[in-house]
């Protein structure tokens, strides 16, 4: 991590000229025009977001969740509410942390989904704590402060990964056979990386394959059941 200067950090409960500096440079969010998104931070003091990607920082007027599932409807990628549900009846999230998927990379919230910072655990280069807050930079060079501790950014990043890794598995099984969970993840060679590659819950798979498609297709269909039974003149059909 670069020479530790706390005023370097954006901070999401604090106005600062960084936060100047970056919305100056921002572009207003188009999700067809994002492939990968590396971290989605609240505005303090005001609505909306900043969107920090490997090529270009966007802003939005909405919240980070809307945004992504603005980003799931242009990209046809599971809606959030949808993997929420899953997971957490495989186990693998919890009502505040569960991970946000598609099969190519997936973004974890570090606090509740109403306001909070979603990140990319998976672009994150080092970390370090302070004042009972964690330090966080990525690989790209942004910089961020979190208001929790390392341990927790360490264990729900690899619960993230765990998920993804589940869901690639079921995706990918009939071209890579691999039986562990780091087979399916593309580690970036960092501290952070190098940290989550030691951690149990990615050394083996505790659950068996097909069980993130199996219950992902019957959240949906049960969903889908209740809306048509429900608003059968509401429904969306683009979305089936």
């Amino acid at each position: 991590m670069k020479s530790f200067v706390q005023t370097e950090y954006l901070d999401d409960r604090q106005w600062s000229d960084l936060w100047s500096a970056s919305l100056q440079r921002a572009t207003p969010f188009d999700p067809l025009m994002v492939d990968e998104i590396n971290v989605i931070v609240p505005i303090p003091e005001h609505s909306g977001v900043l969107i920090f990607t490997d090529k270009q920082l966007y802003h939005s007027d909405d919240s980070g969740l809307t945004v992504l599932n603005h980003f799931s409807n242009a990209h046809r990628f599971p809606l959030y509410k949808d993997s929420h549900r899953c997971l957490n009846a495989l186990g693998c999230g919890t009502h505040y942390k569960t991970p946000w998927l598609c099969p190519f990379f997936t973004l974890l919230p570090l606090e509740d989904t109403r306001r909070t910072i979603w990140i990319n655990p998976l672009k994150i280069a080092n970390t370090k704590q302070a004042d009972n807050r964690c330090y966080l930079e990525l690989c790209d060079g942004s910089t961020f402060v979190l208001p929790l501790l390392q341990r927790s950014v360490r264990l729900h990043a690899a619960q993230a990964c765990y998920a993804l890794a589940l869901l690639r598995r079921d995706l990918f099984r009939f071209v890579k056979k691999a039986d562990t969970p780091l087979a399916y993840l593309e580690l970036p060679n960092t501290p952070f990386a190098r940290l989550l590659a030691k951690r149990p819950l990615l050394s083996q798979f505790t659950h068996p394959i097909t069980a993130f498609s199996r219950n992902y297709t019957k959240v949906t269909f049960l969903a889908r059941y209740e809306k048509l039974e429900a608003e059968p003149t509401e429904i969306d059909w683009s979305l089936w």
